[in-house]
């Protein structure tokens, strides 16, 4: 073989897709191709004309001009151009000129779709919508049948689906332990007739009957658990292990079209399966008697949202996890708080914002908390307690690595402690006011997920918020131009636009620039459809679609975008918790392979044109 030749070789299977080729159909394809040189300015593509060519851009740059003679787009080495007009139209639609000189790997279109039957990867690379290209990668990303949780139901991993007990509610608390012992069994089912009335478990027996001394002639139903969660036979185990993570439980029941109880999944079936150590963290979590213990289990968040990524989890379900554990940090802070201080002589909730209310935290945040009082609270008499809990949680949180947030929007802040008619005011006035601070405010306010206390008082604020922007065109407005204020990192060439992080390194902001753009579009969407009581992005696209206010593509190229943006940073996270470095939201594109670059920019550019459209559609314009 010629040296020239084992170089061409050398190269191409470097370059996506051909990097997925095996070593015949890269000598097939070496063997195809020419060798061209473009002069700084010539035309290598005239529009109009036919090309049967798709063209490998070894070294410098080209550009690609409208039928106005403007630019379109840019391309440099390691990109490839005509393949459109080579696949799709055989004609020439848009010149594309040298505007340095260019080495060129000019490749048959008839080679590559030759090989396309055995390699479906090539033409997949070369679909020329963007969303198809994101889908693709996607699947790629999220190709989880290692992990058998991802790849079986529930039902399916449960070990003993015909041992289940059953009992009448009326049956005595002594009767039924003996009937649990007698079979063996952690739980029993407790019916009312043919009905699933409530559970009990082993440790209802500690926590309800003996610690408080109960009569075990009583009957059953004085201290089953009756607030019920349930799966379906084709529940996902992952979903189960995430439901049982978020409510801090041990067993779900699996029930089929007609409520009929099939089996019984317990976490020890999924451990079994898989080895995950979420629930068992947030148990322990849930029985820290200090801040001290809290702190040495949050050490395990890290290790834990990195054997989530390696598992190749959606970043929905990853920010659902971790966001679960932040929320149960939260909740016992708040009952040592009430330990060391006493109880509330007035209601109040507790309540969280942004990524954590949203559901959406990684292995890196800060905190964002208030408190609704009660209309009930006097100054005088209560805010000497509320300066001490709010202390001691905040100051608790930043000890389990919740750094204090930098723009103070915490309940030690006396702004954020105020009674619900006092809330209620504020976002009366950021509503009927949209002054910029008071729109960064609502951004922050309007993703707010209670936490502890009396819920009430969150659910009151929401209603009111929901009837204040029923049909307030004006502040969606202003809240449509807010969303546009972080663009995607994209320059006029698709060239990435880096931030400086550090002392010297730019990088992407991947939070910034990636993920906030499109969770602030989806909350214009939902506010517009009057959706106040969902606040995950995620959940939000998909509401909005269903009301009208955004469009099936729009929601698919987001959700697809949004996912693989989200992917990107989280792998970007794990490594940096594989590397024990201090984890943030920046990624040097030089990290990335030229694919994920590819998609990434992809991903970039749908973003920008949906904050064209909605400035578009909420004439934002004139609001300048």
């Amino acid at each position: 073989m010629e040296i020239e030749q084992i170089e061409i070789i050398d190269y191409i299977k470097s370059c996506p897709p051909l990097d997925k080729l095996s070593t015949d159909a890269l000598h097939i394809v070496a063997k195809s191709l020419k060798i061209e040189y473009a002069r700084r300015g010539e035309i290598i593509l005239k529009s109009g004309q036919t090309n049967e060519t798709v063209y490998l851009l070894r070294t410098g740059a080209v550009e690609v001009l409208d039928s106005d003679g403007k630019l379109y787009s840019h391309f440099d080495g390691g990109d490839w151009f005509g393949y459109r007009s080579a696949f799709v139209t055989g004609e020439v639609t848009m010149p594309i000129r040298a505007i340095e000189d260019c080495l060129l790997y000019e490749i048959p279109a008839k080679t590559l779709l030759d090989i396309a039957v055995e390699f479906p990867q090539i033409k997949a690379f070369f679909d020329r919508k963007k969303r198809s290209r994101l889908k693709i990668a996607l699947r790629e990303v999220h190709d989880t049948t290692a992990n058998i949780l991802f790849t079986k139901s529930a039902s399916e991993l449960v070990e003993d689906k015909q041992h289940i007990l059953k009992l009448d509610l009326n049956t005595s608390i002594q009767n039924v332990a003996i009937q649990m012992t007698e079979n063996s069994v952690t739980s029993c089912l407790i019916m009312d007739e043919d009905k699933l009335s409530g559970i009990v478990s082993d440790r209802t027996f500690c926590t309800k009957v003996v610690s408080s001394a109960v009569d075990i002639k009583q009957p059953i139903k004085s201290v089953m658990t009756t607030s019920l969660i349930t799966i379906d036979k084709n529940t996902r185990a992952s979903d189960a292990l995430l439901l049982m993570t978020k409510h801090n439980i041990h067993r779900l029941p699996i029930v089929d079209e007609n409520q009929k109880v099939l089996s019984i999944i317990t976490v020890n079936d999924l451990i079994r399966a898989q080895s995950y150590n979420t629930i068992y963290l947030v148990n322990e979590i849930n029985r820290a008697n200090s801040v001290d213990e809290l702190a040495k289990l949050a050490l395990q968040i890290p290790p834990t949202f990195a054997s989530m990524v390696r598992n190749r989890m959606t970043a929905y379900d990853i920010g659902s996890a971790i966001s679960s554990i932040g929320r149960d940090i939260n909740r016992r802070l708040l009952i040592l708080a009430e330990k060391e201080f006493g109880i509330s002589e007035v209601d109040y909730a507790w309540v969280v914002a942004g990524s954590q209310a949203r559901g959406e935290q990684t292995a890196f945040s800060d905190q964002d908390n208030l408190i609704i009082l009660d209309n009930n609270y006097d100054d005088e008499k209560h805010s000497e307690y509320f300066k001490k809990i709010s202390k001691f949680v905040c100051d608790g949180l930043n000890e389990c690595g919740y750094v204090y947030c930098p723009g103070d929007v915490m309940a030690t802040n006396p702004l954020w402690c105020v009674s619900l008619d006092v809330w209620k005011g504020y976002f009366d006035k950021w509503i009927h006011t949209p002054e910029p601070k008071a729109l960064m405010l609502s951004s922050i306010f309007f993703d707010l997920d209670f936490i502890y206390g009396n819920q009430d008082l969150l659910d009151d604020l929401k209603q009111s918020i929901g009837k204040k922007i029923k049909g307030n065109s004006i502040f969606l407005s202003h809240m449509a131009a807010n969303a546009l204020h972080y663009h995607p990192p994209l320059g006029i060439f698709r060239s990435f636009v880096l931030e400086k992080h550090g002392t010297e390194s730019k990088a992407l902001n991947m939070k910034k620039r990636g993920v906030t753009p499109i969770t602030d579009l989806a909350r214009v969407y939902a506010l517009s459809a009057g959706i106040t009581d969902t606040i995950n992005t995620i959940d939000r696209l998909k509401l909005s679609s269903k009301a009208k206010t955004l469009s099936k593509k729009g929601k698919k190229d987001l959700l697809e975008s949004y996912d693989f943006i989200s992917t990107i940073r989280l792998n970007q996270q794990l490594k940096q918790v594989e590397a024990k470095q201090t984890i943030n939201n920046y990624v040097e594109p030089d990290t990335l392979s030229s694919l994920e670059r590819k998609h990434l920019k992809d991903a970039f550019e749908i973003v920008r044109t949906m904050q064209s459209a909605m400035s578009s559609a909420y004439h934002t314009e004139r609001l300048v």
